[in-house]
């Protein structure tokens, strides 16, 4: 493949680059839309089989419901459970408070007595801060809540368009196979790929964090930290974020424990039950459940995550790892786009014996084994 040259080659980068820069503003302007469709058909790919599974023993219509309601229903139960323990938090929040002022003076003593700055010195440049704290975190507080209703106003719709895309699941494979095979593959097969990939990848996704969640709830039960479990399973959730999601997490339980337990040691503890449970996770957990399921390297997973991070806020950050995937499955499916596709994936070790010697520039010869 030659790339054009001139005038047309300037055409058709203004063309691609033109096509990119509108791509993405609709995904930022539509982002509602687009984040309903994916969360949709994620689930819809993973309850297919069970949806075909049910319809050998009732009508099409009433196999779709049922499996859309069985996951209305495990998400209602996360969200009373999460609910439950949020509302024991709230009963502890003035205890926590006063534990939390408490810890502030032993600071100031700590400080005091290992610097120059007196209590009274310190006082006052925190009243100097305070103020920009305050902004900062009533920024943060309002871009969290508004992000929060957004997100719940999105899940809404989803069980609907998840119990349509069921429902209609041969209609749309009849639509893949009406548009037929081209000189790159056939529609229906790359379709079929993304189903099996997304599946996959979402499965062993919520193994995971049950996993997780179970090892790290165990590890701060034995520590003796309250909301154990509430913590284990948000450290499990946060940790589906690749990269940011696990630091984040991790705060959580180390600050809870400065605050309610009287030596640091604890928290020094919840540290390494997180460290722990972080190293058993990527490097024993993730790699047997989830496995390759989703070939992407470290580089074009930070991008993506960056990416639909700044396009479409949390959500994006959970998605953009599958999202990612499907476009390589994509990309490997179209043999104009296999180069897209390798830059995407993970490089393969390859033996020492078998690795090959690229041609020397300006020869046109093919590769030689050693």
């Amino acid at each position: 493949m030659t790339l054009p040259s001139g005038s047309d080659g300037l055409q058709r980068y203004v063309l691609a680059l033109l096509a990119v820069v509108l791509t993405i503003a609709v995904m930022f302007f539509a982002r509602d839309l687009f984040l309903i469709g994916m969360i949709s058909g994620i689930l819809a790919f993973l309850l297919l089989p069970m949806a075909r599974g049910l319809e050998r023993w009732m009508p099409r219509w009433a196999g779709a419901l049922v499996a859309t309601l069985m996951v209305v229903f495990v998400v209602l139960g996360v969200f009373f459970f999460l609910g439950w323990q949020l509302s024991r938090f709230g009963k502890d929040l003035p205890l926590l408070q006063e534990r939390f002022a408490a810890k502030g003076i032993e600071l100031q003593r700590w400080v005091e007595a290992h610097s120059d700055f007196s209590r009274r010195e310190q006082v006052q440049w925190f009243n100097e801060h305070l103020a920009d704290i305050s902004n900062w975190g009533g920024r943060t507080a309002m871009k969290v809540f508004s992000s929060t209703g957004s997100t719940l106003a999105i899940l809404v719709p989803i069980p609907i368009f998840m119990f349509l895309l069921l429902l209609m699941k041969d209609r749309f494979r009849t639509f893949f196979i009406r548009l037929g095979s081209t000189r790159d593959g056939a529609v229906l097969d790359v379709m079929v790929s993304i189903c099996v990939l997304s599946r996959k990848y979402l499965r062993g996704v919520l193994t995971v964090v049950l996993i997780f969640g179970t090892l790290a709830s165990t590890g701060f039960l034995l520590l003796g930290l309250k909301y154990a479990v509430l913590l284990g399973f948000a450290l499990a959730t946060l940790n589906v974020i690749p990269y940011i999601g696990a630091l984040i997490g991790a705060l959580l339980p180390v600050f809870l424990a400065l605050i309610t337990k009287d030596s640091a040691l604890y928290a020094i503890g919840a540290l390494a039950v997180c460290l722990i449970v972080q190293f058993l996770d990527n490097n024993f957990i993730t790699p047997k459940i989830v496995g390759s399921s989703v070939s992407i390297n470290p580089l074009a997973s930070l991008v993506a995550l960056l990416g639909f991070g700044a396009l479409w806020g949390v959500a994006g950050m959970v998605l953009a790892i599958p999202i990612t995937g499907m476009l390589k499955v994509v990309c490997d499916s179209i043999p104009s786009l296999h180069s897209w596709g390798y830059l995407l994936g993970e490089d393969i070790e390859v033996p020492k014996e078998k690795r090959l010697h690229l041609p020397v520039i300006g020869r046109r010869r093919p590769m030689s084994k050693r």
